[in-house]
């Protein structure tokens, strides 16, 4: 069945995706050429590239087929990373930023496109979500030994760490090669139809005072920690001395920690019910993100493990209350409009940083920013959110 066949091809993939070995070096790798508020301004520009690339590729990926789209993208994606480890001048990053975008937002709706389609051909596509979880554990528990090794690797260049990233995407694009397009074919790529979902996406997402607040709370939570994972957490320690060694032992840890917490030791949904959740994320998000300005080279390594946690909890936990307040019919559509929203945050975030760092001290202030966000958007919603959930199970 192609369904099989696509799925065990997805897990090795998933696995040669996970080994990013330059994770623990590319704050310091980045920053002997640019400046700190240069290097966020290179993570908004690819969040940009991406976001505006997703209604061509979306195109493409309904011409070509998206086995055709996927392989295109990793393609597209060495490229960036072969720009990448030979960068020296910030205009060359900026390339490097743009391109790397570009090939992501060729994957990204593709490769989910590609494995639902092959599901729901062989009639099995009420697995999917299950298929999802078990390819997103292996992607991370690949990601925390590449984060190990990154370190080591590091001992011998920034840039061995960087190819050896490279390697892994050469072995993902081989195995995905073996990829069979379903003969099954969602709806074809138009722009008024892409306007049309993103509508009933937007309306979704706000058809009523309780899931507006609910997706809101999404939104606040998932664009403040997604922008620490993506630019934040590495930069802080970094900046406040550790060295590509250490952060891959520390960050390797953190993700081992994580898994086993949100994957496989504990039933995570049991103990965060919905009714505690509204508090647990923006209580932890105060905890990590609001004594920034204060903390040390030792409490760092909590604040970001914390970080960490509450980002990947988002979508494990957090991911699963929002979903049930969609209607069916527009679900897809309305995650989709969600990503793109947090994306934004994201962007908004990291082009603000720059100035904020260079006025107030560092990544440190910036921290402090993002738990001033989480003060003033995401508890209050949390709050409101939980006295409206009491108001509903109390009828």
């Amino acid at each position: 069945m192609i369904s099989d066949r696509n799925i065990r091809i997805h897990y090795i993939s998933q696995f040669f995706q996970g080994l990013i070995f330059h994770m623990p070096v590319w704050v310091a790798y980045e920053l002997q050429f640019i400046t700190l508020s240069q290097l966020a301004l290179i993570e908004a520009i690819m969040q940009s590239s991406q976001l505006l690339s997703e209604l061509p590729t979306g195109a493409i990926a309904d011409l070509l087929g998206k086995r055709a789209s996927v392989l295109i993208g990793r393609a597209i994606s060495l490229v960036a990373l072969a720009i990448y480890a030979n960068a020296t001048h910030f205009s060359v990053f900026v390339i490097y930023a743009v391109i790397s975008g570009i090939g992501d937002s060729f994957v990204s709706g593709a490769l989910d496109a590609l494995m639902y389609d092959s599901l729901k051909q062989d009639g099995k596509s009420h697995l999917y979500h299950k298929m999802a979880s078990k390819a997103s554990l292996i992607f991370q528990l690949a990601f925390a030994g590449a984060i190990f090794l990154g370190g080591i690797l590091s001992l011998w260049g920034y840039k061995v760490a960087i190819y050896a990233t490279l390697f892994s995407i050469v072995a993902a694009l081989i195995v995905e090669w073996f990829h069979v397009e379903p003969a099954i074919d969602t709806e074809k790529f138009t722009l008024p139809r892409y306007l049309q979902q993103f509508r009933l996406g937007f309306h979704e997402l706000f058809k009523n005072p309780y899931i507006r607040d609910i997706s809101l709370f999404y939104i606040g939570v998932g664009g403040i920690t997604w922008s620490a994972m993506t630019i934040f957490n590495t930069s802080l320690l970094t900046t406040i001395g550790y060295t590509a060694f250490q952060i891959g032992i520390i960050v390797a840890c953190i993700r081992l920690f994580n898994s086993s917490i949100l994957f496989g030791a504990l039933h995570l949904s049991t103990i965060i019910t919905k009714r505690r959740a509204y508090l647990f994320f923006p209580i932890l998000m105060l905890l990590c993100y609001l004594p920034g300005i204060l903390l040390t080279k030792q409490l760092a390594v909590i604040a970001v493990a914390i970080s960490i946690f509450v980002s990947t909890s988002r979508w494990v936990v957090l991911g699963g209350y929002v979903n049930e307040h969609y209607d069916s019919k527009y679900r897809a559509t309305a995650l989709s409009t969600l990503s793109m929203i947090v994306s934004v945050v994201v962007v908004g975030l990291a082009v603000s940083s720059g100035p904020i760092m260079n006025a107030f001290g560092g990544v440190r202030a910036m921290f402090t920013v993002l738990g001033l966000c989480s003060l003033l958007v995401v508890l209050p919603l949390g709050l409101r959110i939980r006295a409206r959930y009491h108001a509903l199970t109390d009828e």
